[in-house]
């Protein structure tokens, strides 16, 4: 590794010499484990032995020095002898110049010999790095623990991952240079040969948070160079970087649990390391006197909003007070962008501490000499400009959405992020442009569209020296790319300009410089590319700042308030989701179009909602996109429709004799051939199963089918959906009645990896296992066979199929089920006019008195004491539940008997009930004599009357009764008969004042209120005082 001079690694995880028997002139690279006595296996990818060579040995001789004798033309011995060096290990830091022969040897040679050369590279390279991401990488299949045979050491393993990669971007260089343009044969440079275990074990040694390291192991792609750089870049500085291991112990490759909090637990703004009040500060100190805290006017920055204005901040160092500017048109300011995280917050005031004030201050000023912006220095940051306190909610959710403006107006943002200013500034592209993308700030999604939205980006460092600069400018850091990408020892710098395409490098600059974008579809896969390595502490701000990003009128939606929520755990995941189905809405709304159809084929949890069952939960995904990019394959624009999401994508439809066939109990893989010839054949691997079928649906009644990237899947293994069928959809036109297209109704279910098989002994295996299969029909007609048949059919699809992705509708309900859930929403109800009453006459229910509700099911009595022979035919309910009443000031407990009927109910279920006896009544004085209004029924019940007025009085309350029942309008309940529900609240009084009270069949009972009289007392009726 010592050709990667900038890394200046030293002797970290040098790899030993344990000798060379690769022979240039006897060996041929593919042949070379047989001739020495390794046997591999292609199908299971193992290897076997009677030799006394090691596999350490073995490994380094065939893809270390037989790897470049073959690519670079120079013969082993030759390699050995300069690679090596007198301690005994590998020294690479001759491979530069090797690497560069190898480039003018290619120029002079005819194209025809070039491209062969070329493409025998490829191959060398490919198998080489097949066994080496299988037995060396971190996460490899064939990785071996050690002591076994074929265990590889880490440091060996780490230096045939960095040779690989050096060499296939040696070649993707001198590819681009020379030219060679046979389609198929270049291969991926950025794709990583795998994750070295032993850098990460020293980043976990070190206190690096496990969240970061998983980020970058990502976002590299399993680059083990790059991975080495990134780790490079946080250790070659003389600044103190303890924020790498402060508070990150606890953090898993899940979630970062840092955090900024006091010994209360509560968070706390932190004072700048230089400051005396700091804790960690040579001569810390407690003395308020040294550090306080200072703010605007808050009266000030409201009245400011109130007018739609934007409040900018202008600090007098002198004078030491924060005082507020209200915007106007072209005047210059700046925007901070950093994260709570890192104590620039404060959640009781819209305060900071005098030394932050002064650190923005320096940094403002040389902002403002390096873009000539005038003389006052104007700023804005959202800890002072958006106002905390509750009582200021409306002017907060207006400062909220003022956001987009805000950054998009200032004349330059400066990133302030607490890693970032205690590094030096790297010398080259790749060192500094790496400490931004493991930098905290990066990981933030509210720093995307403060980036994005940004004319001019000032990343801020720590200062070299008393005079110089600390800030970085985006724009001039990547005008050194081009010049340091152009290098044949390693692809750091691409890898590193991954911060670049995270800030939607591309997008931001199409749009500061008016210059044509690509369309919305490609502009939001950006986006999502960029926001699923971010986090968010407040979920239901994911949604919120999205639509700031992308600029959508967001009023009227269910995240119209997220920024107003102050505890996240009052969000619900159901409120969540809702969100998030609205901005989907909202997006194919105002942009239609716009909505990447590749989006179904991503990974993650889907939404609920049956409509909206192709749609990731969080764009949060922190996950890696498969091969091939869906996000980059798309064929025709998707829309939203009620169905779900219409996309357009070749696919096939299996035929098999049973779901089971197909994927029986624990099994996670099948092949099919796709025509009769039976000479093509894929083979098809669940990657990740979403959900189990809901109660009620069986798995083998729909047909499956899968969706495709693309057409014709190669050998390499292509991300796929694997589908259920739930309808099948054919329209034809008027005019021309022959011309018919289908559309397949599906629902979301797995994600697979489909690969076309080569194979031979497979396909002969599998050819052989159709023609017994057409046999064992035969039989199964003639009853000779009870064996169950296993044979798939693939019928190929059409390129621009046409397809509608949802979510697996939910079972449909019983009628049984329909009328539980009815009574339970009836039951809520009663409940809360309960506990209404009573806390109208100043009495509080004991939680011990809850509603309890009793099922009977159908049975029948006989004439015995009764009145005749009685059937019940369906099921009733009786809530027992304590009720408030005025009978001589006490509570009762009723009994409310709900019997359920269908609205083409049986004649013999009769209307009389049989309460339960009620306990004996506490001792609470309640006064009398109130009138109760009946408002509007629950949604999805309707009252069987005409509307009006219900009225009764609480002498009376425990002899009221309510019957619900559907009008007859001559419709049905969807799955038979509409059911109704019959009430009755029986109580002490006697049945003649039962008889005599007002019983009018009204809508259902919600919480009500008491309606008095002019003069102050109760009214008597509906017809002595107003409806409230």
């Amino acid at each position: 590794m010592d050709h990667l001079q900038n890394l200046q690694l030293g002797d970290l995880w040098k790899p030993a010499y344990y000798g060379n028997l690769f022979n240039s002139k006897k060996h041929d690279f593919h042949n070379f484990p047989n001739k020495i006595g390794w046997t591999l296996s292609n199908d299971t990818l193992e290897f076997e032995t009677e030799t006394d060579i090691s596999f350490n040995k073995f490994l380094q001789s065939w893809l270390f020095f037989g790897l470049l004798s073959t690519i670079l033309g120079k013969p082993a011995k030759t390699l050995s002898e300069t690679l090596v060096s007198e301690a005994g290990y590998i020294n690479t830091s001759r491979l530069n110049g090797y690497l560069e022969d190898w480039r003018n040897d290619v120029a002079q040679q005819k194209p025809h010999t070039r491209s062969l050369r070329m493409i025998r590279a490829q191959v060398a390279l490919d198998k080489a790095r097949h066994i080496v991401t299988e037995y060396c990488s971190d996460d490899g299949k064939k990785i071996k623990p050690e002591g076994h045979p074929c265990h590889v050491h880490p440091n060996l393993g780490l230096s045939l991952m960095v040779l690989g990669e050096t060499l296939t971007n040696a070649k993707s260089k001198i590819v681009e240079k020379v030219g060679f343009n046979i389609h198929g044969w270049h291969g991926d440079a950025m794709e990583g040969w795998g994750t070295p275990s032993c850098v990460l074990e020293t980043m976990k040694r070190n206190g690096w948070c496990r969240k970061l390291v998983e980020i970058l192991k990502l976002q590299l792609r399993s680059h083990a160079t790059s991975l080495l750089a990134a780790y490079a870049s946080h250790v070659q500085t003389d600044a103190v970087t303890s924020y790498l291991i402060e508070g990150h112990k606890d953090c898993t490759k899940e979630k970062c649990s840092i955090k900024v909090r006091g010994t209360d637990g509560k968070y706390v703004t932190q004072h700048q390391p230089m400051c005396r009040r700091h804790p960690k500060h040579p001569l810390a100190s407690n003395n308020e006197n040294l550090c306080w805290q200072m703010g605007p006017e808050i009266g000030e920055v409201v009245e400011l909003i109130s007018q739609h204005r934007v409040p900018l901040m202008e600090y007098d160092r002198d004078d030491g007070a924060v005082r507020v500017v209200g915007y106007k048109p072209y005047m210059p300011y700046a925007t901070l962008s950093h994260v709570w995280s890192d104590g620039y917050g404060n959640p009781e005031a819209n305060k900071l501490w005098k030394c932050q004030l002064d650190f923005f201050d320096d940094l403002i000023k040389e902002a403002h000499e390096e873009s000539r912006s005038g003389e006052k220095r104007l700023f804005w940051i959202d800890t002072l400009a958006v106002p905390i306190h509750e009582q200021y909610k409306a002017q907060r959710r207006i400062a909220v959405r003022q956001i987009h403006g805000v950054y998009t107006n200032a004349r330059y943002t400066v990133v302030i992020d607490k890693g970032l200013g205690q590094m030096l500034p790297a010398d080259s592209y790749e060192g500094t442009a790496m400490r931004i993308l493991a930098s905290g700030w990066m990981r933030r999604l509210w720093t995307l569209q403060e980036a994005y939205l940004s004319r001019r980006l000032y990343f801020a460092f720590a200062p070299g020296g008393p005079r110089e600069k600390r800030l970085k400018n985006l724009e001039d850091l990547e005008e050194m790319y081009p010049k340091a990408s152009d290098i044949l020892t390693s692809n750091i710098p691409s890898a590193a300009r991954n911060y670049f395409h995270n800030l939607l490098g591309n997008d931001r600059r199409a749009r500061i410089n008016e210059l044509p974008a690509g369309n919305g579809t490609d502009i939001l896969a950006s986006v999502w590319r960029a926001a699923r390595w971010r986090t968010t502490n407040h979920q239901e701000h994911e949604t919120l700042a999205l639509a700031t990003l992308l600029n959508l009128d967001y009023q009227n939606t269910k995240f119209q308030d997220a920024g107003l929520i102050k505890d996240a755990a009052k969000v619900e995941d159901d409120q969540l989701q809702g969100m998030m189905i609205d901005l989907w809405k909202l997006l194919d709304k105002t942009c239609p179009g716009s909505i990447p159809p590749g989006i179904i084929f991503l990974p993650g949890e889907k939404l609920k909602d049956p409509s909206f069952g192709w749609a990731p939960k969080t764009w949060l995904s922190n996950e890696e996109l498969e091969y091939p990019d869906p996000l980059s394959s798309m064929v025709g624009a998707a829309k939203l429709v009620p169905e779900g999401l219409l996309v357009q994508y070749p696919g096939f439809v299996l035929h098999a004799q049973s779901r089971r066939a197909i994927l029986g109990d624990n099994e996670n893989s099948f092949h099919f051939p796709s025509d009769s010839t039976l000479l093509e054949w894929y083979g098809v691997e669940l990657v990740g199963l979403r959900s189990n079928p809901p109660i009620g649906v069986q798995k083998d009644d729909k047909q499956l089918a899968i969706i495709l990237c693309r057409p014709k899947p190669k050998e390499i293994p292509e991300i796929a959906l694997l589908v259920e069928i739930e309808e099948i959809i054919v329209q034809r036109s008027f005019s021309d009645k022959q011309h018919r297209s289908t559309i397949y109704h599906v629902s979301y279910d797995w994600r697979v990896k489909i690969w076309r098989e080569t194979n031979t002994d497979l396909l002969s295996k599998w050819r052989d296992y159709i023609t017994a299969s057409i046999d064992h029909d035969e039989k199964i007609a003639t009853g000779d066979s009870e064996q169950e048949d296993k044979m798939i059919c693939g019928e190929a699809l059409d390129s621009d199929q046409r397809w509608y992705v949802g979510g697996r509708p939910p079972p449909r309900k019983t009628e049984t089920e329909t009328i539980e859930e009815e009574v339970k929403k009836l039951v809520t109800h009663k409940m809360a006019e309960t506990v209404q009453i009573a806390a109208e006459v100043g009495q509080t229910l004991p939680k011990a008195n809850a509603p309890e509700v009793k099922r009977t099911v159908p049975f029948t009595i006989n004439g015995l004491g009764g009145p005749g022979r009685t059937s019940f035919s369906r099921p009733t309910y009786t809530v027992t539940s304590p009720r408030p009443t005025a009978n001589n000031g006490s509570t009762s407990v009723t009994s409310q008997v709900i019997s359920v009927q269908t609205s083409q109910g049986d004649s013999s279920v009769p209307q009389q009930q049989y309460p339960v006896q009620p306990p004996a009544p506490a001792q609470t004085a309640i006064p009398a004599h109130h009138q109760v209004l009946m408002a509007q029924p629950p949604d999805g019940l309707q009252a069987a009357t005409p509307r009006g007025t219900r009225s009764r009085s609480i002498s009376a309350a425990s002899s009221s009764s309510y019957n619900t029942q559907p009008p007859s309008t001559g419709q049905h309940h969807p799955h038979g008969s509409s059911p109704s529900l019959s009430v009755q609240t029986l109580g002490t009084s006697p049945p003649a004042e039962r008889e005599a009270s007002p019983s009018p069949r009204s809508r259902l009972p919600v919480p009500i209120k008491p309606v008095k009289s002019a003069n102050g007392s109760a009214a008597a009726g509906s017809a002595n005082g107003r409806a409230a």
